[in-house]
């Protein structure tokens, strides 16, 4: 099975409204706010650190400097992908095999807008900067420093963590909109991960304000790590109008709140701000209005209603898929990742700028994942 059968964005050249993809296969999309995104599946024969070479070339020539990224491939190989001044989490299922690439995005703001964000020690951790009357972070890569901690207790610090992050950086926690996390052999606990941020959220008054929208999958991480942490957060700048920057959570029409079965993440988060709206859509799969899983065991029809959800949620929103600006598909095997194709024709979906990840949904009878980032100006 080759890669060049596993892109979404084969013969794209240009199939979006809102993205575009170069001769060489990277697709490039606004996402509000300044912040754009590249995203490209690998290449045959392609190593990481071309792939994210690829990725940062492109970057530079539309003037833009990436500030976070995510690769998709074996964790082994984040010793290969050479020097990077933003951070990028290498990301794969326990099994993924060695030296396995599959894709990798980038977020980039125009060159000299912001300013970078390190850690005490002087490693990259996003960017912060702000923009049409709002501030954004953007953080990538977190993991907590006591790796050799139990899975719950490495949770709870890396909330203590972020709160420290925020606060440093002028934000709140109320003001995290979209978070991404990588629980390395999520299944063995995602019960437990679900108690920790539930508490959290309770005790930093989060269910009385926005619950972000979030993925949560099964990947091992370079660090070896119980979990990985992504975080978007945005605010309104002091003295701007009620117009300049709004966020809200969006309900999916065809599936009940996430909290209704204890896990605490909206199904989306809208941000509207003066140049358009951006939507983000948390991870979606193959589960019921009433919170069950659906069509146990029959991966297609697991995949055609998970994109049914995510169309209505779209569509809710006045969008429709030539608005997706980036996705990624999560699957346990590598060798069901052909099968997304055979369903988007089937539906009749375009093409869209996506990227395969081999990860662990966060039930053993899910057999796919999908998220997404839509924009609308």
């Amino acid at each position: 099975m080759s890669k060049e059968a596993l892109s979404p964005n084969d013969g794209a050249a240009a199939v979006g409204e809102r993205f575009l993809v170069t001769p060489d296969g990277v697709a490039v999309a606004p996402l509000g706010g300044e912040l754009v995104s590249l995203s490209a599946g690998a290449l045959p024969g392609e190593t990481l650190e071309q792939l994210l070479g690829r990725l940062c070339r492109e970057a530079r020539r539309r003037s833009l400097a990436p500030v976070a990224g995510n690769a998709f491939c074996d964790p082994a190989l984040a010793a290969s992908a050479g020097a990077l001044d933003f951070p990028v989490s290498f990301l794969g299922r326990h099994d993924t095999p060695a030296g396995d690439v599959r894709g990798a995005r980038l977020s980039a703001l125009p060159a000299g807008l912001g300013e970078r964000v390190n850690s005490a020690e002087g490693v990259p951790l996003g960017a912060r900067w702000e923009t049409g009357g709002a501030k954004y972070l953007l953080l990538g890569a977190l993991t907590p420093e006591n790796t050799a901690a139990a899975p719950d207790e490495q949770s709870a610090e890396m909330w203590e963590t972020l709160g420290a992050l925020l606060e440093a950086n002028g934000f709140k926690d109320t003001d995290v909109l979209r978070t991404w996390f990588f629980n390395r052999r999520i299944l063995d606990w995602y019960d437990g991960f679900n108690r920790v941020r539930t508490a959290y959220f309770n005790a930093h008054n989060i269910f009385g304000a926005l619950v972000p929208a979030s993925t949560g999958v099964g990947v091992s991480n370079a660090a070896g790590a119980a979990l990985s942490l992504d975080v978007f957060a945005a605010a309104p700048l002091a003295g701007t109008g009620s117009d300049a920057f709004r966020a809200e959570a969006v309900v999916s029409p065809l599936q009940c709140p996430a909290n209704d079965y204890k896990s605490a993440f909206s199904r989306a988060v809208e941000i509207s701000t003066p140049d358009g709206r951006r939507l983000s859509v948390s991870g979606t799969a193959s589960i019921a209005p009433e919170g069950a899983t659906v069509h146990k065991d029959d991966l297609d029809a697991q995949i055609k209603l998970s994109l049914q959800v995510v169309a209505a949620i779209l569509e809710s929103r006045g969008m429709g898929w030539t608005d997706v600006a980036r996705a990624i598909l999560y699957f346990p095997k590598i060798e069901w990742m052909p099968h997304y194709e055979t369903c988007r024709a089937a539906l009749g979906l375009p093409h869209l700028p996506a990227v395969y990840a081999h990860a662990d949904i966060c039930r053993d009878d899910l057999l796919f994942e999908i998220e997404l980032d839509a924009f609308k100006p």
